[in-house]
Order: structure tokens, then sequence, then C-alpha cells
């Protein structure tokens, strides 16, 4: 066996495991344990998770308070601005913000692994296939194989297909967008020219989605290109209203139909409701403070959007970046998901295969989630959350 452990990706959720590992002072037996991370950035200068021109979905304080003030990590928290943003905790930064600061977290990793050699982060190195066996998971790509007794899937996450259930409407939509944007691009600003050039010729602007992600690219729109927009001529689709994040302590006379109250928080809608700025634009939108919005709410017709041909932008949400996986036998492992997140056993906390827990297998980040009895838990910080201790008390 080469290896105890392999993670494949290198992003929050990753950094995380080291994160809660010198919280918990067990740094020093993971890095000795022996971990390959597989990283498919070439280095950590193209490194560029969350490097967004939105703001964060959560306050700074989710980022920095499961960071040990006198551990590893330590002089991440002594810079002058992060020490600003400990005296401001509820502050909401930009996700370019955000990014830097743990861009600066992996450095320290790096430098950890270079004195701590059973420990290797192996940057542009793609993990196409994960093979299950009695020895553990056998990671393949074009570098290779490895083989290591544990696996922690924490690839990052990427825009969902569109999911058109009719074939026709499919078929009408692969020819007229072959090629939609996604709101992943967008929101990093590499469409700004493809949707200037749109916005010039007068063409519309469809966004397709009701999660944050479409809000917070409708947001984006809007501020990027805010001289640009003529009454009516960005189009929002989402098959029903989405939700809104609310404190705890709010009247119910002031929920909707489905809105969900969390079991230990009290917040409304916790893991699935719009915050910050992408909830600030839903509510602007819908009391015509933004004229040149128009909210569309059901199932969309793209009959109606044939002649006008607007640019389409495709803002569905994310869905865990994941390898191929084939079990001992050689066939594909469909491992089990709820609402469109892939699920872990309650009590090991390794992730499902046709309800029984694979032996070894783990999953944390985007599109992993958690039950806490009726309440499925998804996005949770991977820095202070359980996730990464539940992960550690497992391999260590």
């Amino acid at each position: 066996m080469d290896r105890q452990l392999q993670i494949i990706g290198f992003g929050p959720a990753a950094l995380g495991l080291f994160i809660a590992a010198d919280r918990e002072r067990k740094l020093p037996a993971l890095l000795s344990l022996g971990v390959e991370v597989h990283e498919r950035s070439a280095s950590l200068a193209q490194w560029d998770c969350l490097a967004y021109d939105i703001q964060a979905n959560s306050p700074i304080q989710d980022f920095l308070k499961g960071i040990r003030p006198d551990g590893a990590f330590a002089q991440c928290l002594r810079q002058r601005d992060v020490q600003r943003w400990l005296q401001e905790p509820s502050r909401i930064l930009s996700l370019d913000s955000v990014s830097a600061f743990l861009r600066q977290l992996a450095q320290v990793v790096l430098e950890l692994c270079a004195e701590h050699p059973a420990t290797t982060v192996a940057f542009g190195r793609q993990v196409d296939a994960v093979q299950q066996s009695d020895a553990g998971f056998t990671c393949w790509g074009d570098w290779g194989q490895l083989t290591s007794r544990y696996l922690v899937l924490a690839c990052g996450a990427q825009g969902r297909e569109l999911q058109v259930p009719c074939a026709k409407m499919r078929q009408m939509i692969e020819q007229d967008w072959p090629a939609p944007l996604g709101s992943d691009p967008v929101l990093r600003g590499q469409a700004d020219a493809q949707l200037r050039d749109a916005l010039g010729q007068g063409r519309q602007v469809l966004v397709l989605g009701g999660s944050h992600s479409a809000f917070s690219t409708v947001e984006y729109l809007l501020r990027r290109f805010s001289d640009a927009w003529a009454p009516r001529s960005l189009h929002v689709l989402c098959r029903k209203r989405p939700g809104l994040w609310m404190a705890s302590g709010t009247p119910s006379a002031l929920l909707q139909p489905g809105d969900l109250v969390d079991e230990v928080t009290g917040e409304v809608n916790r893991f699935r409701g719009l915050r910050g700025s992408a909830r600030q634009t839903l509510l602007d939108i819908e009391s015509g403070r933004s004229p040149g919005v128009v909210l569309h709410i059901g199932d969309p017709d793209f009959h109606l959007w044939q002649r006008a041909a607007p640019l389409l932008i495709n803002a569905t949400g994310y869905e865990a970046r994941m390898p191929e996986l084939r079990d001992p036998q050689g066939c594909a492992m469909a491992l089990d998901t709820l609402q469109g997140n892939l699920c872990k056993h309650p009590l090991s906390h390794e992730l499902t295969c046709a309800g029984q827990a694979v032996r070894g297998l783990f999953g944390t980040g985007l599109g992993f989630s958690d039950r806490r009895g009726e309440t499925v838990e998804v996005g949770v910080n991977f820095f202070h959350g359980r996730c990464a201790s539940n992960i550690l008390d497992a391999v260590l």
C-alpha cells in the first residue's frame, strides 16, 4: 500500500482537514500518517478556489473561528487585515478576499509538508478514476496510480448541467443555445467581454435557476454592467420562489409555506435560503426597485425565447466534481444522494451506496450532506464544522 490516506482536491474542504487536525492537536499524527493530496491546479499560483467577485455567503467569523490562534496557522491570523476582521466577526467580505486568505492557509500546509515528507500535495494531478478493492482505493490518472486504505473526496464543485426532462425541449435548447454560459465563469469575470458584446447588440440575458448562485449572478450582472440594462432586459427563470434565510427568532407570521426552521439554531432556511446580496437582489426585484429585471416563477417554456435569442446563463447550482468510481468488481459505483447531495452514513460518516457505508470512503465540502434528524446539512463550514473532525476520528 502506497499511502494510508488520499485526498482528492486541495480546496477549502481539504484545508479544513489540516485546520481541524491542528485545532484538535492531531496535526503531527495526520502529517506522519502517510497522506497524498491530488490537486488538479498546476500550482498554488494557479489555485483559484472561491475566487468570485461576489459577497461570501457567511460572515468572516465562519472562516476564522475554527483556526487555532496558537497553532500552525497562527501566522495567518496575525496579519493586519485579518486582525481587523477578528474585530468585526459578523462582517461579510467578498469571496475574492476570502480566496486570497485561503491561499495563505494553503501555503502553510505546503510548508508543513516540506517538513513532513510522509505527506505530499501533488499539483497538476487529475484523478480520472478510483477503483475500490480489499486493500482500499486506487486512484488513477495519466500520472500513474496510487493506493491507500482511506480516501477523502474533497473535489470541489462544478456547475450543474441543464436538466430538461422533455426530450423535444432539450433538443431545441441544444440547437438554439449550444454553449450556454455557466454562472462559475460569469462570477469569476471570465465572461465579461461576451456579456458586454451581447448587451451592446441589444440582446436580452436569461438567467436560469433559483439558487444562491443564480441571484448572486443577477447581482453581479446588475453591478458590473449597471448602465447597460434597459427595462425588462434581464430575465430570471425559477421553478419556484427561492426561500430566504432569516435569523433565529423570526416571528412565525413572517414565514412562508415551505420555510424550514432549524431545530438547533432556530434560523430559517439555514442550509437553503438566500443570504446577503443575493437575498437583497431578490427582494429588490420583487419590490420593483430593479426595473431592468423580470422574475418568472414556474417551469420555463423555452419556446417563448427562441425568437428573442437571449444570452443564456445556466445558474442552476453546483454539484460535487466526482471522478469515476468503481467497486471491487470493476462496476460503476452509484453513491446514494439526497436532495442532490451525496449521503453519509449517520454513524460512520462514510459515503453510502445502496444504503450501506462504503468502508474507508469519505466526502467533504460542497455536494456532500450530513443528516441531523430531518435536516439535511449542506455547505457546513469546513473549518469549524464537524465534517473534518468526523473524518479525522476515523482515519487517525
